[in-house]
Formats: C-alpha cells, structure tokens, sequence
C-alpha cells in the first residue's frame, strides 16, 4: 500500500505541470481566432537586452487616473504580469465583426483590483463559470462595452463579453484546443518555441475583420508587399531575445507558387530599397540590414535576420530621447 501511495504522489507530481498549465492563458485561444499575439515579459524581465524597454515600461503612464488605480490595486505591471496573450475571433463565420480577448498570467490582488473597478462605475455580472466585471460606457459609440474577470490570483482576463464569458467556459473545460484543432493553431508549430514574442494571423479571414490591421503600407515598398502578402494563407512574425541580440523572423504560407514567389522577390525588393533609404541618415543600418535573408521552401517564404544587442539598445536610447522631447 505504502509503495502504491508513493507511485500515486509521484505519478500526481510529474501531472501537476501540465494539469495547471490548462488554466493559463495560452489554454485560452479561442479555436477560431484569426489572429493571435503573445508577449512573455517573464523572458523579457530576465533578459539583459531588454531591461532598457522596462526601463521605459516603469513609466508607463502620465496619466493621472491611470497611476492612481495602479496605486490603489497595488498592480505594478512590470513586474507583477509574466504572459500576455492577444486574439481576435469572427462573430460569425463570415462576418466583418470581432470578438477580442486579452489573457494574462501573473500576479494580481484581485480583492483590490475588482473594489477600483467597482469604485469607477464597473458593474458586476455572473456567468456559469465566473464573475465578471462590465466597464462603464465612456461614449466611445461603441456596442460592445469592455469587461474584465479575474478568474483566481494568477489569471487576469479582458476584452469583449462573448470573449471573456467564452474564455471562463474554456477554463472550466480545461482549456480550448486552438493548438491542435485550429489550422493557425497548427500553424503556430513553425514559430521558435523560444520566441519572447510572436504574432500569428489567418490573412484571408483576418481580412473580413472591420478594423483590422492593414498590411500596406504608405511606402511603394510596404505597399506591394502588402499586396502579395494578401494573397498568402498565414503569416507568423515573431522576435526572440537571446540575451545579447535579437532574432527576427516571419514567414508567409501559401500553397501556389507563383504567389511565393511574388513574396519572395518582394522581400528581396523591400530590403534592397531599406538599404538605399538609410544609407544617409544611419548608415550603421545597411550593415544590419545585410544581415537579413529570404529563402523559401514550395509551400513558404521566411525572411529572418538578427540585431546585436547594442544596435538594439542604441534604438532604446534614441527613441527614448525622442519621447522626452515631445
């Protein structure tokens, strides 16, 4: 009996991971969500390289309200938030509005954060899996008004009301399965388990979407990417700070050719005419830039490059300084 009590302790140990890892929010993607970003500040915050952006974080706001709630929830999102996930989800199969969802992982005081939001005219509701808590209406003209839940100490979630009651009906079931049954869910194997920091998007059904995210640009050169790039499936972007630089990748998939190889000459393109472009004004970038490759497989093209950590911290600086003189 003492040896069965043992396999069972171990056997509950070596599930424990993976059991509370259904609760986080990477588990709640919606299954049909045409875009999705996540963000790991726990990577961020312990890397070297990008202690210069939470240098900036800290700073978050001017705003008074803003730093008065903060101060009253005691909620320091530098260091109290680890993992932000983003999506949005059509409302219908084929219509042109959006659900969205924003997932948190951290640290949260959810006894002062919910008595702020109560104290600013937040209304509290109840659903079959959680309460939840609708934002006052600020007259943006907007249908759809903004809520918030806190699920338990750890889990902060926000976005549409469909979103947020779906999300709490998804943490009660264990999790969506967006990662398996979903096509950009099996599409998100290709981008670096690693990533500090990705975004994926299903560019046919993203398209639908009003509001969404325009992929041109002003420049000839953003615009004709944009307009190949219209006709791939998916597109994964994501950044990986590797403690003393920072990888950059993207990759476009599609199944006809001639499309990849639009994209692919464009790329080439947009990184011949950025050359040109900065070969004045900073010419330390053309080094960079040179640094970047497209290759491309019958199915995808990728574009991947690398930025060294000072180039990296000289942007922060700069755009840093810039800030301050606005």
């Amino acid at each position: 009996m003492k040896k069965q009590f043992v396999s069972l302790v171990v056997l509950a140990l070596a599930l424990a991971p993976a059991a509370f890892a259904k609760n986080d929010a990477m588990s709640l993607i919606p299954n049909d969500s045409v875009s999705v970003g996540v963000v790991r500040l726990n990577d961020m915050r312990s890397s070297p390289l990008s202690a210069a952006l939470f240098a900036q974080t800290a700073k978050i706001s001017n705003d008074g309200d803003m730093q008065k709630f903060l101060a009253e929830t005691g909620l320091q999102p530098s260091k109290d938030v680890d993992v932000v996930v983003f999506a949005t989800s059509p409302r219908t199969n084929l219509g042109s509005e959006a659900d969205f969802l924003i997932a948190a992982d951290g640290r949260f005081n959810v006894e002062r954060l919910t008595a702020a939001l109560v104290s600013r005219g937040a209304v509290k509701k109840t659903s079959p899996h959680g309460v939840y808590y609708v934002m006052p209406d600020k007259g943006t003209g907007s249908h759809h008004q903004g809520v918030v839940a806190f699920p338990d100490a750890h889990l902060a979630l926000a976005g549409s009301e469909a979103a947020v009651i779906e999300a709490l009906t998804s943490r009660a079931a264990g999790g969506t399965s967006f990662a398996t049954a979903s096509g950009l869910g099996r599409d998100m194997a290709r981008v670096d388990p690693s990533a500090t920091a990705f975004v994926l998007v299903d560019v046919p059904r993203a398209q639908r979407i009003t509001g969404a995210p325009k992929l041109n640009g002003n420049s000839s050169s953003s615009q004709a990417l944009g307009a190949a790039l219209k006709n791939v499936s998916t597109v994964a972007i994501w950044a990986t700070d590797t403690g003393d630089s920072l990888k950059l990748n993207a990759i476009g998939l599609s199944s006809d050719a001639e499309t990849l190889g639009l994209v692919e000459d464009t790329l080439r393109g947009a990184l011949s005419a950025m050359r040109l472009a900065v070969q004045d004004k900073a010419p330390e970038m053309v080094s960079v830039l040179r640094k970047f490759s497209v290759s491309r497989t019958d199915t995808s093209v990728s574009i991947s490059g690398s930025i060294s950590g000072e180039t990296f911290r000289t942007w922060v600086a700069k755009s840093q300084s810039h800030a301050s003189m606005r």
